[in-house]
């Protein structure tokens, strides 16, 4: 049995509005809330990318609150959070997690009483929040921090293991469908969500940090079965579904069975990927993916200098990638790629020949990001070492004497301008309405309703809605699941 009887899940805000990520359900919390299905009897989930009434749509008889704080937060921000929950529910246990909780796991559990985070657990779940809300003592739970006797306590981090197949994440907590909105509030007309069907990656390029834990550990690719994988797909509704695997590709012959399995079972929806350059070396796996739905792929390829692949370590260079997309560009799948600028020691006019690089290897889309050193990876050593170059303390992008970063924004701008010409976008946007099919008539209605409404702030919560919902939620003991056809009245880019 549990020691509690009530849990509400909350996906922080993390304030950005431009944020991709919006679109997306908070897949990990609802992964968490799977894993006690059967032991704690009441659930509620809040997102407060929606619900900005968030402090009223806690359940008052819940008596443990688990928070994912997974992108950056100012510290102020969630220790006013903190005060709010525990004015709200005294009493209560917090437990949070995510990297931007395991980063300042010490500063969370060792907050001033009103503000404090109970238990900040590191690294992926895999059962020990379960293990947790069971009964277990606290300091017999490896890889997490609390606050005992005075100071600061820490167990020891357990080892990678494999991603677990099961449980799939509980979708019924969710109180409506996510949606593909754009950053000033449009619909766009295409219901999303997200699937993770491995996790970690065996590669070092200098600037990531997701392969690493906070103590720089790497975390090593481990993947799920295609079994586990297809069945949690079949119980998705959205027709566009979002593998947010650091590496997709990584094991060809994996993504072969995985296809296999789709096409077998006939689950049709169009997936989106993101994988290095080396997808293009199995062309034939990647005809049986086109089969099998997925049309948006995104590579990670960073440069087209050999030079700065070499100082980025990669792993690959400029012949590489085009002959991968020699092998795949005639395939019917809308290619992006990220590109890295003002990298040690490349040149204004280097970075300024991407897109005529981009446009003849084949590319749809191009994401440019000025280099940054977001935390303890290889790279901000690298950049400190060579002379002239240096990271701006509040932005942490890198600069040099030679090019500042105000010269670097310059340059990205300039690299879209070049890229985005008449013909490039009427080619990407045919060759996109093409393969992914979004919903141009709910799209156009939604368009002239969001006109209508004085183009409305997406991430304005139907208030009087989600408080009904809460209501449900308790008067039927939290066992309505939170359907989209649960009574919820439409949010902002959504749909029931």
């Amino acid at each position: 049995m549990s020691a509690f009887r009530s849990a509400c899940f909350i996906y922080p805000d993390d304030g950005d509005g431009s944020r991709y990520d919006r679109m997306f359900p908070p897949l990990g919390l609802e992964l968490v809330a799977a894993s006690v299905r059967e032991v704690v009897p009441k659930r509620f989930l809040i997102d407060l990318r929606f619900d900005r009434d968030w402090e009223r749509l806690i359940p008052p008889d819940t008596d443990i609150v688990a928070l994912s704080f997974l992108w950056d937060m100012p510290l102020p921000r969630v220790f006013a959070m903190m005060r709010a929950i525990r004015a709200r529910l005294p009493g209560v246990t917090v437990v949070a997690g995510g990297r931007f909780a395991e980063t300042h796991r010490e500063e969370l559990a060792s907050a001033p009483s009103g503000a404090r985070v109970d238990v900040v657990f590191s690294g992926p779940d895999d059962g020990r929040f379960r293990a947790f809300v069971e009964g277990s003592c606290v300091d017999r739970v490896p890889g997490v921090s609390f606050f005992r006797d005075g100071g600061f306590r820490a167990t020891p981090m357990p080892p990678y293991g494999p991603i677990p197949d099961y449980p799939l994440p509980d979708r019924s907590l969710r109180r409506a469908r996510y949606g593909a909105i754009r950053r000033d509030g449009l619909f766009l007309g295409i219901h999303t969500d997200t699937i993770q069907s491995s996790r970690g990656c065996p590669f070092h390029c200098a600037f990531c940090t997701f392969n690493r834990d906070a103590k720089g550990r790497q975390i090593a690719y481990t993947a799920r079965s295609a079994k586990s994988v297809a069945d949690e797909l079949e119980q998705i509704d959205a027709p566009f579904v979002t593998f947010v695997d650091d590496l997709a590709f990584h094991r060809p012959d994996r993504m072969d069975e995985l296809c296999e399995v789709l096409l077998e079972r006939r689950i049709r929806k169009t997936y989106a990927i993101e994988t290095r350059i080396n997808m293009g070396m199995r062309p034939d796996v990647v005809e049986k993916m086109a089969r099998a739905g997925f049309r948006y792929v995104t590579f990670g390829i960073e440069s087209m200098h050999d030079h700065v692949l070499v100082f980025l370590d990669k792993g690959l260079n400029r012949r590489t990638i085009e002959k991968a997309f020699a092998r795949i560009g005639h395939l019917p799948m809308f290619f992006v790629a990220n590109f890295i600028i003002g990298n040690v020691g490349e040149t204004r006019e280097e970075m300024l020949r991407i897109p005529e690089f981009a446009r003849r290897i084949g590319l749809d889309s191009i994401m440019i990001h000025p280099l940054r050193c977001r935390g303890p990876e290889p790279l901000t050593a690298k950049v400190l070492a060579a002379p002239g170059y240096h990271i701006d303390p509040g932005t942490r992008r890198v600069y040099s004497d030679a090019l500042s970063v105000a010269d670097i924004l310059a340059i990205e701008r300039k690299i879209k301008r070049e890229f985005w010409t008449p013909r490039q976008i009427l080619r990407s946007a045919w060759k996109f309405n093409r393969l992914v099919r979004p919903g141009l008539l709910s799209m156009a209605w939604n368009g002239i309703s969001w006109r209508a409404r004085g183009r409305p702030d997406p991430w304005t919560s139907h208030d009087r809605a989600t408080r009904a919902r809460a209501d449900r939620y308790r008067s039927s003991g939290g066992t309505d699941g939170g359907r989209p056809d649960a009574g919820l009245g439409a949010m902002p880019g959504q749909a029931v």
